[in-house]
């Protein structure tokens, strides 16, 4: 699977008590097919969540973490492609799949004030991403100062534009460890999300978003 070689691979997901069963069912196929176990835990506190399964990943000596959101839409040939670049290139310690932002036409991931990515076959060097589908490299964890998730408010201890999330919090830790991070768009997976059908005056379908079908409602 990867190029020959011998890479123990462990693949890492959070989990609602509800969750959407064709995403669940799309996701244990693709790694069931490549013969890679998914790792799940439950709780209403992500950081903790992740941060526990990273440790485990590294007690039980993987080389890979994947990371998976229960949202994401992707197959074999996704996660391959992830693997296998990750595991040829050195320079490049972690690496995530290219993946649209609910409700929005933005990309998850940033190259410093940049949200527009220029491809030319290799992937790009971010500063931040996602981890809907992304592989990282296990060893470079052991420079990243805990705690790996941590929300942050922003300088008036409110939670608006300015926050930190959990997700972004890892990424910044990660490179002020001196880790590197790359976003693939030739891997380039799907984001399930729901949309609101209906008819417009003309009584033919339309379909939208759920944010959208309230007037001012916000998109998260």
């Amino acid at each position: 699977m990867l190029s020959g070689k011998d890479v123990k691979v462990s693949a890492v997901m959070t989990c609602g008590r509800y969750e959407a069963v064709f995403a669940r069912n799309m996701i244990e196929k693709a790694l069931r097919s490549l013969g890679i176990g998914l790792v799940t835990s439950q709780g209403v506190f992500y950081g903790q969540c992740m941060q526990r399964m990273f440790m485990d990943c590294q007690r039980i000596g993987a080389d890979v973490i994947l990371t998976i959101d229960g949202d994401s839409i992707f197959k074999a040939e996704h996660v391959k492609r992830l693997l296998n670049i990750i595991v040829q290139e050195e320079k490049i310690d972690a690496l995530a799949s290219l993946q649209l932002r609910r409700g929005k036409a933005d990309i998850l991931g940033h190259h410093k004030d940049k949200s527009q990515i220029e491809w030319s076959g290799y992937p790009v060097e971010v500063t931040s991403a996602h981890f809907g589908l992304t592989a990282i490299k296990v060893a470079k964890l052991e420079t990243v100062q805990k705690p790996w998730f941590f929300s942050q408010p922003d300088n008036n201890g409110e939670w608006e534009t300015n926050r930190v999330d959990d997700d972004i919090w890892f990424w910044k830790q990660w490179q002020e460890a001196g880790n590197s991070l790359y976003l693939d768009p030739g891997c380039r997976i799907g984001h399930l999300e729901e949309m609101v059908a209906s008819f417009d005056e003309d009584l033919k379908p339309i379909h939208v978003y759920p944010c959208d079908w309230q007037e001012d409602a916000k998109c998260d």
